[in-house]
């Protein structure tokens, strides 16, 4: 007969017999080739910045990682095809912040960006570029508040209650404008043509292409949106600094997940963000790329900033309004 003691013991020892089987047994991952969705065309910014973090996260875990191009909707073709696959993280979201941040009218997404998506890791952060037309012979905000208060002046953006319509929507309110007019565009770059053939007088550009514009003198850039100074800028304000408000929306993209991943695997995914995003040749890449390194972004930090500027969106369209 056994006594308790020995009983114990022999339990404790089957227990122990059994822990790697059990380990085992677990899923290997990442099992099979990874997925980066990008809600945007091939060739964009998303699109360089995803195939930069693609390669890198290829090499450290040794497996195929992929990047597919999903865009339309504003974002939430690509986003809702991460939201309907399995989560067992071999397929990721790669977008920009706002995507999962604003509402875009007559766009209802299957999906809840507040707690359908959990953050992974923060990527790059800028602000944009706020730039006018030489033509319009204006060198300061100053100057250009005073125009707009004695005639029309045009403005385009990436669309209709887009992040560039609202901030310009704001700015003309906050000009007391006789009266902006707004163009919308399909994306930067057909706005930046219209830029420069003088159909439209001010928007909103990204850094790379605003000091490659001002550089030849295409364009005059007057300030930047966002919550900081550019590094590549780091001579021009921001618009907060100028006194204008409302006007903190930084351009950041960040790697999400389905908020259903297994607590290994999302481990595991910000592990290696953390890991990938600390590397001196990832930082250098992006900045190649005039982006700047979210460094230091916790997925923590990111959560508290998804859900906050969640809330100062919704606030800000309560406070303009109707928007056309």
């Amino acid at each position: 007969m056994y006594s308790p003691l020995r009983r114990r013991h022999l339990g404790a020892l089957a227990l122990l017999a059994l822990a790697p089987w059990a380990r085992a047994s677990e899923p290997a991952y990442p099992s099979r080739p990874i997925t980066l969705v990008v809600p945007y065309p091939a060739g964009g910014n998303g699109d360089n910045i995803a195939r930069v973090f693609a390669r890198k996260l290829s090499a450290l875990w040794n497996t195929p990682v992929v990047v597919d191009n999903k865009p339309g909707a504003s974002g939430t073709i690509g986003a809702a095809s991460v939201h309907r696959a399995a989560p067992d993280g071999h397929t990721l979201l790669l977008t920009v912040t706002t995507q999962l941040t604003s509402s875009v009218p007559n766009v209802k997404p299957v999906y809840d960006p507040a707690t359908d998506f959990v953050p992974i890791a923060g990527l790059t952060i800028a602000p944009m570029a706020f730039v006018v037309s030489p033509a319009l012979g204006v060198s300061s905000m100053q100057e250009l508040e005073a125009l707009a208060q004695k005639r029309r002046l045009a403005y385009g953006s990436y669309g209709t209650a887009t992040s560039t319509h609202v901030v310009q929507h704001l700015l003309g309110k906050q000009f007391k404008a006789v009266d902006m007019v707004h163009v919308p565009y399909r994306g930067e770059s057909p706005m930046v043509a219209d830029l420069l053939g003088g159909q439209v007088d001010m928007g909103l550009v990204g850094i790379g292409q605003g000091r490659e514009m001002a550089r030849s003198g295409r364009l005059r850039i007057l300030a930047v949106l966002g919550t900081q100074r550019s590094e590549f800028l780091p001579e021009v304000k921001t618009l907060t600094e100028h006194g204008y408000r409302q006007m903190d929306w930084a351009y950041g993209v960040a790697l999400y997940g389905p908020a259903r991943l297994p607590a290994p695997v999302l481990a595991r995914l910000q592990e290696a963000g953390k890991t990938i995003m600390a590397d001196a040749e990832t930082q250098q890449l992006y900045r190649s790329q005039s982006n700047q390194p979210w460094l230091g972004a916790t997925p923590a930090q990111l959560r508290e900033r998804q859900l906050a500027d969640i809330r100062n969106w919704n606030k800000v369209l309560a406070e303009v309004g109707p928007l056309e």
